[in-house]
């Protein structure tokens, strides 16, 4: 009986450390993308976008760091005022690192046509991200926008 406690207790102590906190999968860094979409202008000074920013995250804390030069695909809308120079955006994101662990999250912001802040929360994930959870907020900035409408920009995650 006391071997069964002793095994038990082992188990519970491994399952509790080895379950991943939602501050572990907290990072900070930078997503460097670019914009690929169609945008229609719904009236006068009202665009629509939709498309999808794609790049790589580089994490503030280097190499071997979680989702550090991992790549990033975001699936997204992006609802611009041009008047009254206001903005929303939204969507999902799926992070892919080398050995093709993916994790996702969705994630909405609003601000001008130009910078926009907001929340992400981590949905789901394969292999080691599989029990991820909780999210960060983040900062988007587009740089440059393409005569051939693509935009270039980048994300800063929680600073």
């Amino acid at each position: 009986m006391k071997a069964i406690k002793h095994v038990l207790a082992i188990a519970m102590g491994l399952a509790f450390f080895g379950t991943a906190h939602a501050e572990d999968w907290k990072v900070t860094g930078q997503f460097g993308n670019y914009g690929v979409g169609k945008a229609s202008e719904l009236e006068k000074g009202h665009l629509y976008w939709v498309g999808e920013f794609g790049g790589v995250f580089f994490n503030d804390k280097g190499k071997d760091s979680l989702f550090d030069h991992a790549g990033v695909k975001c699936p997204a809308f992006n609802d611009l005022d041009v008047n009254n120079k206001k903005g929303k955006a939204g969507g999902y994101c799926i992070i892919s690192d080398a050995t093709g662990d993916q994790a996702y999250l969705t994630w909405k912001c609003e601000g001008d046509t130009v910078v926009c802040s907001g929340p992400f929360e981590y949905t789901g994930g394969t292999g080691k991200y599989q029990n991820i959870s909780g999210g960060n907020t983040f900062s988007a900035m587009i740089v440059v926008q393409w005569k051939d409408g693509t935009v270039s920009g980048f994300a800063t995650w929680n600073r």
